[in-house]
Parts: structure tokens; sequence; C-alpha cells
């Protein structure tokens, strides 16, 4: 199973510029990267010298940014606080050419800040700051609620980043529900366990295997595992489609009514293409930005999902939260092509 060049290039140009909602909790992902070079005195610990720092885009604010990379036109629904953070996000999406209409800001809420420090190209510690989930969703679902109906109705698909940390909710995703009915927009989560009945009726959802046992009670190791556990939570959420990230195992596709017209009852097993792994923070985000915006284009999702593979293996080869353009997948197409 294999999307060539050709495929891949066509897919990529009809891409371009396609409008793709985005919703989800947005964040900040900071950076410290330091030298290691002693253990405190204080206690047993590292003493990292700081020598450089960075921020980037973090959670839905990702995919939204892997959007853009891969020439799409990312149309983002969130929610920040109203402190430096939240400004640091909205100077950050400026600098990507991704608007921020559709971005509610709380002075009621924090913005959230993940913080990792980096030692010698070794992640040594995280430190988050954020708010108690169900205030923040108290506070912020009415008004991201509001804002749904005059962005899905510019897209052509809608991705759910949902990191459980209050933007998605049951009013939300109510409302999710009536808008893509009505507008017939296909609907793509990534997930987390604790939401599972909040995604019912999704056209995909893209868990990793983790993610899929906690979802069904069921192991999701082999390939006879990922297959049941992958049946299971199809048949239960009443999803059209499902894709199982498997880490260095690949990816499992199941489209039962792909376009070929075939009735597709095993699940395909898509090999990894990762060749060197340096950070998995955020190769979720760039799986359902390249997945999601290959279905906004109308792409088999049998060709969206090698197209998600292709550019999970580029992303992981990147040190932090990261992105994949189109012109590095049509590199790696051409390199592939080459063999």
């Amino acid at each position: 199973m294999k999307l060539d060049r050709t495929h891949a290039e066509s897919l990529l140009g009809r891409i371009r510029g396609l409008k793709v909602a985005v919703l989800g909790d947005l964040m900040l992902d900071e950076y410290l990267f330091g030298e290691v070079n002693r253990i405190s005195p204080e206690a047993p610990v590292p003493i990292v010298r700081v020598v450089r720092e960075t921020a980037v885009l973090g959670g839905a604010a990702n995919v939204a940014a892997n959007l853009k990379a891969l020439g799409a036109e990312p149309l983002l629904i969130g929610a920040v606080g109203s402190d430096p953070a939240g400004q640091r996000i909205s100077k950050l999406l400026g600098r990507w050419g991704i608007g921020g209409e559709w971005i509610y800001e709380e002075p009621l809420i924090s913005t959230i800040v993940k913080t990792r420090v980096i030692g010698q190209h070794q992640q040594m510690l995280r430190i988050d700051r954020e708010d108690d989930v169900a205030q923040v969703g108290h506070t912020i679902s009415a008004p991201v609620s509001s804002m749904l109906e005059s962005a899905l109705s510019q897209a052509s698909a809608l991705i759910i980043s949902d990191y459980a940390k209050g933007v998605i909710g049951p009013l939300v995703m109510d409302e999710v529900r009536r808008f893509c009915s009505r507008h017939s927009i296909p609907w793509i989560v990534d997930p987390k366990p604790v939401h599972r009945e909040l995604y019912r009726g999704a056209t995909l959802m893209t868990p990793n295997t983790k993610e899929t046992s906690e979802l069904t009670g069921l192991p999701a190791k082999s390939d006879a595992e990922v297959t049941a556990a992958g049946r299971a939570l199809m048949e239960n959420l009443g999803l059209s489609g499902l894709l199982i990230t498997r880490s260095d195992k690949g990816m499992a596709l199941f489209a039962p009514h792909a376009k070929d017209g075939a009735d597709h009852r095993e699940p395909w097993m898509i090999p990894t293409m990762a060749q060197e792994v340096f950070d998995v923070s955020g190769a979720g985000d760039t799986v359902i930005a390249a997945f999601g915006a290959a279905v906004a284009a109308g792409a088999d999702w049998a060709d969206a999902a090698m197209l998600a593979n292709a550019a999970a293996g580029l992303v992981v080869a990147k040190v932090g939260t990261a992105t994949v353009t189109a012109e590095e997948l049509l590199a790696h197409y051409h390199e592939q092509e080459a063999l």
C-alpha cells in the first residue's frame, strides 16, 4: 500500500488553499534548551544551564500550523486567556498567516502553557500551567459554540483536536453535529478517551493504540488485537472510518466504504515511514492535519492515510513540536521514487 509521487503531488495541489476548520484546545509550547554538566548540591537532580529558548504553537493551534504548512487555509476555533501567553499565541498565529477571528479571548481563564526542559538533546522535564478544566469549560462553552457556524459554513472539513482542557464539551459537540450535518461537512476527531461519548457519529477518528485500548477496554498491540479493537470502536460509536496510529508499527486504516466500491472488511495495515525518531511531540497533530486536509480535498481515505503516514515519518525526525511542509513531502516522494 503506497502513495506514489504523482498522486501525492496531485493531492497536495488539491489541498492548497482549501479551508479546513480546526476546533480544540489552544496551547503555547515552550522549550528551554540547555547543557547538563553537573548534579545539583541541593538535591540529586541535574542542573540545566539554559542556552536557548523558544515557543511554538501547541495543541489545536499546532494542527492549524500543520495545515498551513501543507498549503491549506485553517479556520481556527478556540479560546485563550487575556494574558502574555495568549498574546504570544496571537503573534505566532500572525506569523503563520492564520487569522484569529474565531478565537475567543477570556480574562477569567489562563492560556495553557507547556514548558519542556531539554538537556543534551533529551527532554528532562515538562511543566504544565493550566486552569481547572471544568471551570474553563463552564466559562467558554457558550462563546465558542456561537462562533462555530460562521467558520463551518466556509470549511470543507472540521478537525477536532481534543486535549480535554475545556474547549470540547457537550454543548460545543451538539453544535458540531448540527452544523456539520447541515453543511454536509466531514468531522475528524483526535480523541481523548475521557470524552468518548462526545464523539458518537464522527466521520473519522485518529486515536493511537493506547487511546484505542482506553476507548474500548480491549488490548491493541498485535495486528489481530488492533483489528478487533478498531471494529468494536467503530461499531460502538457509529464511526464511518478510523485511523489508528501505531508508533513504530505504522497505522491501521478502517475504511469499509472506500471509494473503489469494494467491501473492505479488513483494515489496511500501513507500515511506518519514519527513518529516525527524535521527538514524537505533536506528531498526532501532524497526522490529523495531513489526513484531515486530504479528506477535505476529497481524497480516498487510503490515500489520505498514506499521506498522513509520510508526514508523520518526517515530523518525528525533528526536535520539538514541529510541522511538515508540502515541499518536504514532495521531496520525500521524489526520494522514494529514486530508490
